[in-house]
């Protein structure tokens, strides 16, 4: 539509011309009265309204009328016009800012005709500018509206994080609004506590969508007891089925125990955890010595762990790559080393916030680039031990035996299949993982010592631990014959369960090992055996170990 003030016989002429070229145009003459009801209907193209200084206070209600319009989605467009060239002029100096053009009136029709194809294309422009504007807004109040349903299901899932257990401390700074990272605490059964530290890759809600099913069964898990080597090999087990190729997660799940002296641990591709004293004494660092979780076949999969005895002065600093590739002031990293010196001048629980206050004074301005997650557990009592939990019924008593022939020892996970077997059984289930660090120290005692006939003075050196293993693959690759069973009987009166575990190998002289172990960093699972168990013995020149447990 356009709308026309101006009835001269000129004015006519050079319509009626541009009705011929635009037969589908609507002309309309108005009177000055209508130029704020045509402004308002929206549905006007173009209002050519004469300009005259005169009207002054007209012309100023014109221009507020139109600035309003322009607030709207499909404004008009008002063209002033002017008789004289003094007042185009003026007309200029009032309105360049608020109006898309000014001419001297009557114009030829060739040139209107340009204008109104400039209008006509702006108009349409505008049009699918206000289109993709409200396309947007409906796509961000759906975005946001799903965001706030994933917040709601993720605070469901993490509702039981014990974060809020007494002696750890964490920092979790997200990059985006959801979280690569996962920080998991949870009680078990016995008064011990499981710690999960994990990294997804990348950042943001696709990674943070793996959380969901590893809380879950970390939770699930952990009410149970469950060993963590049956822990991670269920978690290598639904990120396997879940995720895509291009994506795994670093993980790193340890135990510690009731009174916090023993920790068992098994790392995953994410940095070393650091354990050091209230002195600021670095004292290990645990590596990883396994592949990310989701990443191998349930059959490639390596569960073993790794167990230690710590003291109550001792701390394990657990983060992810975000920490120590934390980008500071002056674009540099921070690095392990760093991070070491940073937990050397603040070792002890009441130092955690000044810590985290140094890390971000080093980043200073600089915008995150990954997730970052450190979280700083006190080797301590956990004081959980009066947890009630459901009475069981009691077991009937059992006899296993299992033989192991040479492809048995080197494709499967033996210990894992005999706790699956015996684990689930009433009476049984709280003490899956204690059963778990004292068979499995039994038979890779059996299969290194015995079969592959390794010796653990390797492990005295700083490059002990990588050149053990690697001679412990190769062996093992290499060996042709040999054989371990594994004796298992429970007696339903007593209510102890004792383990015999018997290999083919040479022999080895198990009492000298275990007093060369007491004064070295190897042999601690020896030690758990001889604290946990009775009736600890040695026989077949230390071909077959046997022992008592008491449920």
């Amino acid at each position: 539509m356009l709308a026309v003030h101006d009835n001269s016989p000129l004015a006519q002429t050079v319509l009626a011309q541009l009705k011929l070229d635009y037969p589908s145009l609507k002309i309309v003459n108005f009177s000055p009265q209508d130029v704020n009801q045509l402004l308002s209907e929206g549905n006007v193209l173009l209002v050519i309204l004469e300009y005259q200084s005169t009207q002054y206070e007209q012309f100023k209600m014109l221009v507020k009328q139109h600035r309003k319009a322009v607030e709207t989605d499909y404004p008009s467009d008002v063209l002033l016009i002017t008789d004289t060239e003094a007042g185009f002029v003026g007309l200029l100096d009032e309105s360049e800012k608020l109006f898309v053009d000014g001419l001297i009136w009557p114009e030829p029709s060739g040139l209107l005709k340009t204008r109104l194809a400039m209008l006509s294309q702006l108009q349409l422009l505008r049009i699918e500018l206000a289109q993709t504007r409200h396309s947007l807004a409906w796509h961000a109040t759906r975005i946001d509206r799903e965001h706030q349903l994933v917040e709601h299901i993720f605070r469901n899932a993490l509702s039981r994080n014990f974060l809020d257990y007494n002696h750890i401390r964490t920092y979790l700074t997200p990059v985006s609004k959801f979280n690569g990272d996962l920080c998991l605490v949870a009680p078990g059964p016995i008064g011990n506590v499981y710690v999960f530290m994990a990294d997804f890759t990348g950042h943001g809600l696709a990674p943070a969508t793996g959380a969901l099913p590893l809380s879950q069964a970390f939770f699930a898990m952990a009410d149970r007891g469950v060993s963590v080597a049956e822990m991670v090999t269920e978690f290598n087990f639904r990120l396997n089925r879940l995720l895509p190729d291009d994506m795994f997660c670093a993980g790193f799940l340890l135990e510690i125990s009731a009174n916090g002296e023993r920790v068992t641990y098994w790392n995953g591709g994410m940095p070393p955890a650091i354990l050091f004293n209230d002195k600021g004494e670095v004292i290990e660092r645990l590596s990883a010595q396994h592949m990310a979780l989701g990443v191998l076949d349930e059959d490639d999969f390596d569960s073993r762990v790794t167990t230690f005895r710590a003291s109550h002065d001792q701390h394990i600093a657990l983060y992810t790559d975000g920490v120590i590739e934390l980008l500071g002031h002056q674009l540099e990293f921070l690095g392990i080393d760093s991070l070491e010196q940073l937990l050397r001048r603040f070792p002890k629980s009441d130092d955690f916030q000044r810590l985290v206050a140094e890390l971000e004074h080093f980043r200073g301005t600089q915008p995150l680039h990954d997730d970052l997650s450190l979280a700083i557990l006190a080797c301590q009592p956990t004081g959980l031990d009066d947890i009630p939990v459901p009475t069981e019924d009691g077991a009937m008593p059992f006899q296993l035996l299992v033989d192991l022939e040479v492809e048995h020892i080197r494709e499967l996970d033996p210990v894992n299949h005999v706790l699956t077997a015996i684990g689930s059984l009433p009476g049984l289930r709280r003490h899956r993982t204690t059963l778990y660090l004292l068979l499995a120290e039994a038979y890779n005692n059996a299969l290194e010592h015995g079969l592959l006939a390794l010796d653990s003075s390797l492990k005295d050196s700083s490059d002990g631990f990588a050149e053990y293993y690697q001679q412990r693959s190769l062996r093992l690759r290499e060996l042709s014959k040999g054989k371990i069973s594994i004796a298992v009987r429970f007696d339903a009166t007593s209510r102890q369960l004792e383990f015999t575990v018997t290999d083919s190998g040479k022999g080895w002289a198990a009492e000298d090992y275990e007093q060369r172990s007491n004064k070295a960093s190897h042999g601690r699972g020896l030690d758990l055996l001889r604290q946990l168990t009775t009736q600890l013995r040695w026989t077949q020149s230390g071909r077959q170990v046997s022992f008592t447990y008491s449920l």
